[in-house]
């Protein structure tokens, strides 16, 4: 196979019989061969993946004052700077982002414990409609991540029911991401320097300037241009040790060659900071996301900072 497979999400929206366990065979193989495939039939409107995308666009474009004013806390939430995730072997990424995680309100128990990735999302002050069409793309997603635990729990030997009960209060994370135009300049340098998405599975919207690429087994770095109503979606490196090996945690990267700036909003769907899985000896959900954090990312004084607590 030469492109990384599509896998149609709309008999299984529709009820159609046996749409699930279909499906779940088709994940089955795209994620022991590629660790990714396109999605599609999703059920998400066009228009609230395009409201968010032009609620990133007027945010980034915003004087880089009025985005530091809502950086980045020790929860991950907020305006995260050009430079700040650095790979092995590359320089620091040439991406900037707007990071917000799963409402919480003011009382949550897991909030008041500092319990760490648990915060309170932080909002910019003047760009009317922002927070209501990203958090509507939030929740969208939200929703798909439990559509697809079905069939993803059975192509893991799961019932869905088990898997959904270690999601019961997911970590979820949707990122903005903003690529300067022409964003591969150097040696070693990328928008996204090739690496594996941390945790269990993620989604990804892409604008329409071409730049995603996917490592094959074969060792090629395969495009995936955007796709009219299509989301990427791969496994990381959590599922891969869950799954003891046999599903792939794709490497990818990203080159904006564009004289233009690119724009695409990852969602990370995790589950509950204190799910157990056997491929996870003694070590939660949790604390696997967070040791990945303070490998890679650079404000590690945020990360830390919510480890502690």
């Amino acid at each position: 196979m030469n492109a990384a497979p599509v896998i149609d999400l709309a008999p299984l929206l529709a009820g159609a019989p046996g749409a699930e366990q279909a499906i779940a065979g088709a994940l089955d193989e795209a994620l022991r061969e590629w660790g990714a495939f396109e999605l599609v039939g999703h059920g998400i409107p066009a228009a609230t993946i395009e409201g968010a995308f032009d609620a990133a666009r007027r945010f980034f474009a915003q004087p880089l004052e009025q985005r530091m004013a809502v950086r980045v806390d020790r929860h991950n939430r907020g305006y995260v700077p050009l430079h700040q995730t650095v790979y092995p072997g590359n320089r620091p990424d040439l991406k900037e982002s707007f990071n917000l995680g799963l409402t919480l309100p003011p009382d949550d128990p897991d909030l008041l414990a500092g319990k760490p990735l648990h915060g309170i999302n932080q909002w910019p002050g003047e760009l009317p409609g922002f927070r209501a069409a990203v958090e509507a793309c939030f929740d969208a997603m939200l929703g798909l991540g439990d559509t697809l635990l079905g069939p993803l729990a059975r192509c893991m030997g799961m019932p869905p029911t088990a898997l959904r009960a270690l999601y019961h209060r997911p970590i979820a994370f949707m990122r903005l991401f903003h690529y300067p135009p022409e964003s591969a300049v150097a040696a070693g340098e990328y928008g996204a320097a090739e690496h594996c998405d941390y945790g269990f599975i993620t989604f990804l919207a892409q604008d329409p300037v071409v730049g995603f690429e996917l490592r094959a087994r074969d060792g090629r770095m395969v495009p995936v241009p955007p796709r009219q109503g299509g989301l990427i979606v791969n496994a990381g490196d959590m599922l891969a040790e869950v799954s003891g090996g046999a599903f792939r945690s794709a490497p990818h990267r990203v080159i904006n060659p564009a004289p233009v700036g690119r724009h695409s909003i990852p969602f990370f769907f995790d589950p509950g900071f204190d799910a157990l899985f056997p491929g996870l000896p003694e070590t939660s959900a949790g604390e696997f996301l967070l040791a990945k954090f303070r490998r890679f990312y650079k404000p590690r004084e945020a990360i830390g900072a919510a480890a502690a607590g």
